[in-house]
């Protein structure tokens, strides 16, 4: 206005920001004095926690604990939790889980044997229970029996052999044998599923077990369901050829292949007893 003193530009800006550093401190000191207000406040809360007794829950405990309650024998839990009355409890008896034990006997297969059932002897054929024994109803349950059919079949194949007039063909060693196997309970009854594929090394020696070949043989699908016609044995080139008798030596290999077939069958017999 007209009776405001005149004043410079340098002086109207140096006042303006002593008022705005002056607003600046005044907030400040309004939220220091807030928080303080705020701290003493909890400092007393605290105090009259500590000063309750340890059998009674202080507020901030009651607070914690909204929703939940103490059972009879001191646990914590929610509020809709509901304890069983002693009658109850009795009623339902001891319901806590038991093991299952399957009723197997091994000791039969030990060695590479197959057990021969006998009169009047339960032990000398391994048995399992048809089912669990909370599986009653017969539904879907299945137990994976990989590790045992892997190493049955592996060794019956490795065991393989055949003699013809000159010369012998015998399995040198499983060098791949791949996949799994199982025994399903469905509405009471047994199903055998397996699914392999292997790869077996033999040799062809004469009557002096002098090595005259070698070679390689493929079994692509030994699935469940395989009879011995059915088997494919795909018999790959010589790794070793025969320098003579071409014929008695093929013909010694054919006949080993057939017996890998006859090996595998009694594979399945095997893990259909057993089982």
């Amino acid at each position: 206005s007209k009776d405001e003193p005149v004043i410079s530009f340098e002086d109207w800006e140096k006042e303006r920001k002593e008022k705005l550093e002056n607003e600046k401190n005044a907030k400040k000191k309004a939220k220091k004095e807030a928080q303080e207000v705020e701290r003493l406040a909890a400092k007393a809360s605290r105090k009259d926690d500590s000063d309750a007794s340890d059998d009674e829950l202080t507020k901030s405990e009651m607070a914690m604990l909204r929703g939940y309650k103490k059972t009879s024998d001191g646990r914590t839990t929610s509020y809709f939790s509901r304890e069983q009355t002693a009658s109850e409890k009795a009623l339902l008896g001891d319901i806590t889980p038991q093991r299952v034990e399957a009723t197997t006997t091994a000791s039969s297969y030990e060695n590479g044997q197959t057990p021969v059932s006998t009169p009047g002897s339960s032990a000398s054929t391994p048995t399992v229970a048809s089912s669990s024994a909370w599986n009653q109803a017969g539904t879907w349950e299945e137990r994976n029996t990989t590790e045992w059919c892997t190493s049955r079949l592996s060794s019956r194949i490795e065991t393989t052999l055949t003699t013809t007039e000159s010369f012998t063909g015998r399995v040198e060693k499983v060098s791949e044998l791949n996949g799994d196997a199982s025994v399903a309970m469905t509405n009471g009854k047994k199903r055998y599923i397996f699914d392999y594929n292997a790869e077996v090394t033999y040799e062809i020696v004469d009557q002096s077990d002098d090595v005259v070949a070698t070679g390689t043989m493929k079994l692509p699908d030994i699935c469940s369901g395989v009879t011995n016609e059915d088997l494919e044995v795909v018999i790959l080139g010589w790794k070793k050829a025969p320098s003579e008798n071409m014929e008695q030596v093929t013909e010694c290999r054919t006949e080993l292949s057939h017996e890998i077939r006859k090996s595998v069958l009694t594979f399945v017999q095997e893990f259909n007893s057993f089982y």
